[in-house]
């Protein structure tokens, strides 16, 4: 559901960017053609929030917070473990190695560093929180802050 002001916003906004192209030819005044752009795309903004609240009435504001699923309805959860289940032969060996993990703060994945450059395994990332399961079995140990490496006593078992 569109509304009728939303449509007039959207075309008063396309006509703004299409001034910003003149202002930038030297055909009108940039500052002005900057100003009412940015405060036409904010209205654009407000409009659709209202839109998306109108639609939804019961979960207002909850639109971002909300896990995505994936087309096959499986929570990122899963999603992120098999990731981790397909890296972690790559990880071990990497670490076997004499390479070392580092969590990203900011993504919350732990990843590889410390292999020659061309190495394939260089950067492969597992989850932090999969990093911090494998400290607490021993299998890795904090050598640094958020910075691991393989326990020298831990020794893994062949399958057979």
């Amino acid at each position: 559901m569109i509304t009728a002001r939303l449509n007039r916003l959207i075309k008063a906004y396309r006509i703004a960017k299409a001034l910003i192209g003149d202002a930038n030819r030297g055909l009108a005044i940039p500052g002005t053609v900057f100003r009412w752009c940015h405060k036409v795309r904010q209205a654009v903004w407000a409009e659709i929030e209202l839109v998306v609240n109108h639609l939804n009435p019961t979960n207002k504001n909850t639109v971002e917070t909300q896990p995505m699923a994936t087309e096959t309805g499986e929570s990122p959860a899963s999603t992120s473990k098999r990731a981790d289940d397909r890296a972690m032969k790559d990880i071990i060996s990497a670490l076997q190695d004499g390479a070392h993990l580092r969590i990203h703060t900011t993504v919350r994945r732990a990843a590889i560093e410390g292999l020659p450059y061309k190495d394939a395994r260089n950067g492969r990332t597992i989850s932090a929180s999969r990093c911090k399961r494998l400290a607490r079995e021993g299998v890795i140990t904090e050598v640094a802050m958020d910075r691991y490496a393989m326990n020298p006593d831990f020794e893994l078992k062949a399958a057979q």
